[in-house]
């Protein structure tokens, strides 16, 4: 027993003659619970740092069509509708709705949309959808927009391209630029621009008719918010397309 309780003095002895204290742990164990805290502390940085990326890349990401692209008059708009009509083609329209070249129609943008969801029977809602879509946001809009869709692989990109329309509408709708016609001038201009340009379209008069009826609502907000008194007053004292042209605000 003396012995014993004279080896456990000599112990303790010497530890404190080093420094230390019963219990404490080896200096190679503190080393070790060290390292392991700054790596510890180290990775869940570069998680942090990686998550805050990755955010930043999928906020980056997001579509958006540009309010500033939209370079259109009423009359381009309404023109415009008619002139992405896949069986419906006019030279005169093209010209009004400020392209030389037709824009992608609205049933070839469609069929793409329906093959991406697998869903054939969904054409026709989604080329009801476009051409209102079209007389909202403008000729030069769309061509973006069709642009996106055309390109989407999935059908979340199909999605993303369309919640940038519904973003930019309420952009346009926002910022309107026209001078705040009447419901009672704009429809005066929308039933004359109807008469004349189902006289141009000689046996697809019924066709542009239900076109122009299907957008009639939208097309009419659309002259009351972006509209202007000179070109509605040009348009409305024209006598055919021809004439038309002339009364387009040229805002390329």
């Amino acid at each position: 027993m003396h012995v014993l309780r004279a080896c456990s003095i000599a112990t303790i002895s010497l530890l404190l003659a080093c420094g230390g204290k019963p219990g404490d742990s080896k200096p190679g164990e503190k080393a070790d619970s060290a390292a392991e805290k700054a790596e510890g502390e180290k990775a869940e940085g570069e998680k942090a740092e990686g998550e805050k990326a990755e955010g930043e890349k999928v906020e980056k990401a997001k579509k958006s069509l540009d309010p500033s692209r939209d370079k259109s008059g009423l009359l381009a708009r309404t023109a415009a509708v008619l002139e992405t009509e896949e069986a419906f083609d006019n030279e005169k329209l093209r010209s009004l709705s400020h392209h030389a070249e037709k824009l992608p129609s609205v049933e070839s943008v469609c069929k793409h949309v329906a093959d991406i969801r697998k869903d054939p029977d969904t054409v026709k809602g989604c080329v009801k959808d476009t051409e209102h879509w079209l007389a909202k946001i403008g000729p030069e809009i769309y061509g973006d927009l069709a642009e996106c869709l055309l390109a989407a692989k999935t059908s979340e990109e199909l999605s993303e391209c369309e919640e940038a329309e519904h973003e930019i509408e309420v952009v346009l709708h926002t910022n309107a630029k026209g001078e705040g016609l009447s419901k009672e001038t704009c429809d005066a201009f929308y039933d004359h621009f109807e008469e004349m340009t189902m006289a141009e379209a000689g046996d697809q008069a019924e066709l542009v008719k239900d076109i122009l009826e299907e957008v009639r609502a939208d097309m009419i907000v659309t002259c009351m918010e972006q509209g202007t008194k000179a070109e509605i007053e040009c348009a409305i004292k024209a006598t055919d397309i021809d004439k038309l042209e002339d009364c387009s605000p040229k805002l390329l």
